[in-house]
């Protein structure tokens, strides 16, 4: 079930969640997916695993090691997960079968793939060099494209993150225009949003047909964007202990946030709406 909305004030920090295994150095978490209220799952890029992590307890439950630099993650509702490996140009898809995970086939792509999320049975993603966007088959055949040249402006430097709402509208962070750009199902371009409170975006979760969440990790906020009036509000700010916030998480059935900052990181910031 969905929030009406999300305002101002409605959200308490709760303990931060440790996301690590021991004995680990250092870790860059880039992306979360949260597969139920009791568990997350976590790419860890420096040290090329794919975590599943218990999110009322902390730790990780299993993991595996997904080689080339895991970027993204997405559910694919088939019981698996899609995640990006940008240096290999390629799409790992891992099984998630209760408390275990297991690696899957993989698909090779014709360029740089950063943001991933699914939809209608197909992935969108996004690329770098050249910035474009493209959906596409589970087999990795592309059925539609959106680029700088086909938009007739540069509507993209750093597409990063993706989200979709149960209404089938894309969402897409791009911190290099500061802007965040939607798409409908066939990545036909319905609306740019940009804010002044929002600087360099990059995680993004969709919570309604109407409300999105947005980690301005240049701004040190994060940020709910009203889509139908173009508003967008902070929800939380530095002194709520945001600093640099790089990707979220939101779990409907718990009604929690989870927000992983930039930068190596052991935990994530963990914030339930009141």
């Amino acid at each position: 079930m969905f929030p009406a909305a999300l305002t101002p004030g409605c959200l308490h920090r709760e303990n931060d969640l440790d996301v690590t295994s021991r004995g680990e150095g250092g870790y860059e978490i880039n992306d979360i997916a949260v597969v139920s209220p009791t568990r997350l799952l976590v790419t860890d890029y420096t040290n090329d695993t794919l975590r599943l992590v218990d999110s009322q307890n902390g730790g990780v439950v299993s993991q595996v090691s997904v080689p080339g630099g895991p970027w993204r993650v997405c559910l694919t509702g088939d019981g698996r997960a899609a995640v990006t490996l940008p240096n290999e140009k390629r799409i790992q898809f891992v099984r998630v079968d209760g408390d275990t995970l297991s690696m899957d086939k993989s698909i090779t792509l014709k360029g740089t793939v950063m943001g991933i999320v699914s939809s209608n049975n197909h992935l969108v993603v996004s690329y770098q060099n050249p910035c474009r966007v493209e959906k596409i088959t589970m087999e990795g055949r592309v059925t539609h494209e959106l680029n700088n040249q086909t938009a007739g402006k540069e509507l993209f430097k750093w597409p990063n993150f993706i989200t979709t709402s149960h209404g089938g509208h894309i969402y897409i962070s791009d911190g290099g225009t500061d802007t965040i750009v939607q798409l409908d199902h066939n990545l036909q371009v319905l609306q740019v949003f940009t804010s002044h409170m929002m600087k360099e975006p990059a995680g993004i979760i969709s919570v309604s047909n109407n409300q999105v969440i947005v980690a301005g990790n240049g701004s040190h906020n994060i940020l709910v964007l009203d889509t139908t009036t173009g508003t967008m509000t902070s929800l939380l700010g530095q002194a709520e202990g945001i600093q640099g916030p790089y990707t979220v998480g939101w779990c409907p059935d718990s009604q929690k946030l989870y927000v992983g900052l930039y930068g190596e990181i052991r935990s994530l910031n963990v914030y339930t709406r009141t």
